[in-house]
């Protein structure tokens, strides 16, 4: 890649933005970045001012305003400590001075650790999207710029980076519509994760197009001639569908490449939306139109603001393709999403747009932070940023948009809390459903409810979107703890009796206090639910005030000597429950947990701690409250093999028998049981065996991926 000089970005800059003092910021601010980043180099050995200038290229590719410019150049400084906010304010001014610092907020709360280090990385890139858009571009701009000079990276840095932007940046460059970011930055992580698959796809679309390419031409030639002939300006160009959306589109079909229809297709630009419906009008009367693969997203955009006719067609000679229909403004708005605003707004206004995405920030954060675990706020995470959605209406023709499955319930919720807690049923086009039927593209739905309803833990199995859970989670998670309170109050007041004094003369014992302060137990209530949830024992902690007078903590510090580990380890002495060293310990039977996995602990009533793999499906399907949650590890020294279940999908049944026999024969696996299905063309083994440890699954699951035309997951769920 060649080097970029500062007067390339500031020519780049004054094609879009004529103002006199633009150039003229950009250029001292890149004086003051050059001072600051004096020999200073990347692993690459390509000086840190020159990925400054290249991630504020990518801003201005972009159309950006200056600030967001000036900010792409001194993007890091504060979070490198090269200089304070004080000297950034007197040296840029207060509005760049001022994304830096979030930026820098951003990038000390990493992705990276654990789960509640993710989600808190999360939480704080969502809270700053809220303040200013620009930021998540910034960061958005710098990913994609990590990504492209990936290859001078170790190779478990390279995975991380990977597996970050497409769980995290790839997502939500997608619900900003900032399709220019989220193709890149997917097919370049997907090359990282998955070169072997990523090449073989490019050898095969390259063939396919080249194959294709007098057969598109000619389409082409016959739209702009069609379109001419009957009065419509347009731009008639060629699309290629990106590398990983294709293969996520394989994944779905099973991996057949004769089903893929629009890796190649037409996008037509004309001028004025009346233009797009007279255009669609006589494409369809030219062709033969498949009504099923017809969407109005100019009616009814997508939550990101992308809008345009989808068509599907067949010419003559039977080949079907696949037409996009817009405007200029339309198919800038595609590419560019909200940053296509930035320039044109007033100073210190927000358009449509821009609030529609800020407040969609705003309510994830307000569902992350609704007493939510770190593992369901990542869930919800990845729900709310999931590509695809349904189009439902109301009665009174009032759309809602949900996720694919999406059923009565998460209408409901859509609608308000209030109907959603009140649900009972629903019509779908006049027929009565059930609540957990998904609901179908474009019907039209009638909520039922009942003064009387009240959300159940069953409704967790078939709620889809993260509105519904969080609501429901939030419902349930309240009833829970007035029971825990209940219980937790006769368990204390039985245990005062035993001390021969009232409830009400608890807080008068010595130390008492002190206990509920140290143990940041604000309320009787807040002791009431902690006894109730387990977390303490009330009897030990009165046995131990009265006896010496000296205040202990609620729960026992999570930090604990050797002698104490080795002592309790608990759960077969294979794991490690923080602060609870009384505890009985068991694993889970539905995750099937082994050693090296990431855990998570529950606290049951009367069966101590259960132990999850920290991405347990069944756990995601119920409302835990963050007062039964728990740290556990594994202990240093653990041996013994478990039972998993991992799922293989494969083209045939021949194909299934040789991986057993690979796996039995060649690994040395003992399988203990297995079950096929088919689905689509696909056959898919679940396969029960036994292994040492998480090292050992990854081994496996390394081996069969890398086979051609194999899939295989671990089953977190089936175990």
């Amino acid at each position: 890649m060649a080097l970029i000089r500062v007067d390339d970005l500031i020519q780049k800059v004054r094609a879009y933005l004529p103002e006199t003092d633009a150039a003229e910021r950009i250029r001292k601010a890149y004086v003051y970045s050059a001072t600051l980043h004096r020999n200073q180099f990347l692993p690459s050995g390509v000086p840190i001012l020159q990925h400054a200038l290249e991630v504020s290229q990518i801003l201005a590719d972009m159309r950006m305003d200056s600030p967001c410019i000036v900010a792409g150049l001194l993007h890091d400084v504060l979070q490198e400590e090269l200089t304070d906010s004080s000297a950034l304010r007197q040296a840029v001014g207060d509005e760049v001075a001022v994304l830096v610092e979030e930026l820098s907020k951003l990038n000390r709360a990493t992705y990276q650790g654990t789960e509640a280090s993710r989600a808190e990385h999360m939480r704080q890139m969502i809270l700053a999207s809220t303040r200013d858009l620009r930021v998540i571009l910034i960061l958005l701009a710098d990913r994609l710029q990590f990504l492209r000079s990936a290859e001078h990276l170790e190779q478990d840095k390279r995975e991380l980076l990977a597996r970050e932007s497409l769980a995290i940046y790839a997502p939500i460059a997608h619900r900003l519509g900032v399709h220019y970011f989220k193709a890149e930055i997917e097919d370049r992580a997907f090359e990282i994760e998955d070169p072997r698959t990523y090449h073989e796809l490019k050898r095969w679309a390259d063939r396919y197009a080249a194959e294709s390419r007098e057969r598109i031409e000619r389409i082409n030639a016959e739209l702009r001639r069609l379109l001419a002939d009957n009065g419509i300006a347009a731009e008639v160009l060629g699309r290629t569908k990106h590398l990983y959306s294709l293969n996520a589109k394989l994944r779905r079909q099973g991996g057949d490449l004769d089903k893929i229809y629009d890796l190649l297709g037409t996008r037509i630009i004309v001028e004025a939306t009346d233009d797009c419906y007279k255009a669609l009008g006589l494409i369809h009367a030219a062709y033969t139109p498949l009504p099923s693969r017809f969407k109005d997203y100019i009616a009814l955009p997508k939550d990101n603001g992308y809008r345009s006719l989808h068509t599907h067609v067949f010419d003559a000679q039977g080949n079907q393709f696949e037409i996009q229909i817009r405007t200029r403004e339309m198919h800038r708005q595609a590419e560019l999403g909200v940053a296509a605003h930035f320039l044109y707004k007033e100073q210190g206004t927000a358009d449509e747009v821009e609030l529609a995405s800020i407040n969609w920030f705003r309510q994830l954060l307000q569902d992350m932070e609704n007493g939510q675990s770190p593992r369901e706020s990542m869930e919800l995470l990845q729900r709310d940023l999931a590509p695809n959605q349904i189009f439902v209406f109301t009665p009174k023709g009032e759309v809602i948009k949900l996720p694919p499955k999406g059923t009565a319930i998460d209408f409901a919720y859509a609608i308000h809390s209030d109907v959603g807690n009140a649900c009972i049923g629903a019509k779908m086009d006049g027929r009565m459903i059930p609540i957990r039927t998904p609901l179908t593209n474009g019907s039209v739905v009638e909520i039922l409810t009942s003064s009387k309803q009240r959300p159940h833990k069953d409704w967790l199995k078939f709620a889809a979107s993260s509105k519904a859970l969080a609501r429901i989670r939030g419902y349930l998670r309240q009833q829970e703890k007035r029971q825990a309170i209940e219980e937790g109050r006769e368990m204390v007041a039985r245990e005062a009796r035993r001390m021969g004094r009232k409830l009400d003369e608890l807080p008068k014992l010595p130390g008492f206090s002190e206990w509920m302060r140290r143990g940041a137990l604000t309320s009787m209530d807040e002791l009431y639910a902690a006894e109730g949830f387990g977390r303490i024992n009330i009897r030990e902690v009165l046995d131990r005030l009265t006896a010496s007078g000296e205040p202990k903590p609620a729960t026992a510090a999570p930090a604990r000597t050797p002698a104490q580990r080795a002592a309790r380890p608990g759960a077969g002495e294979q794991v490690l429950v923080a602060g609870m060293d009384s505890m009985m310990t068991r694993f889970a039977k539905c995750c099937a947990p082994v050693f090296g996995d990431p855990l998570v602990g529950i606290i049951t009533r009367g069966r101590g701690v259960s132990i999850h793999h920290a991405e347990c499906f069944s756990l995601r399907r119920q409302a835990v409250h963050p007062e039964r949650i728990v740290d556990v590890h594994w202990a240093d020294d653990v041996h013994g093999e478990r039972p998993v279940t991992l799922t293989i999908r494969a083209g045939t049944m021949k194909r299934l028998v040789e991986l057993i026999g690979l796996l039995e024969e060649e690994e040395g696996v003992r399988i203990t049981s297995g079950r096929v299905a088919s689905k689509g063309g696909v056959y898919i083994q679940h396969l029960t065996l036994v292994v040492e440890d998480a090292k050992h699954i990854q081994r496996l699951l390394s081996r069969l991926n890398n086979l051609e035309g194999v899939q295989a997951e671990r089953d977190l769920e089936k175990s």
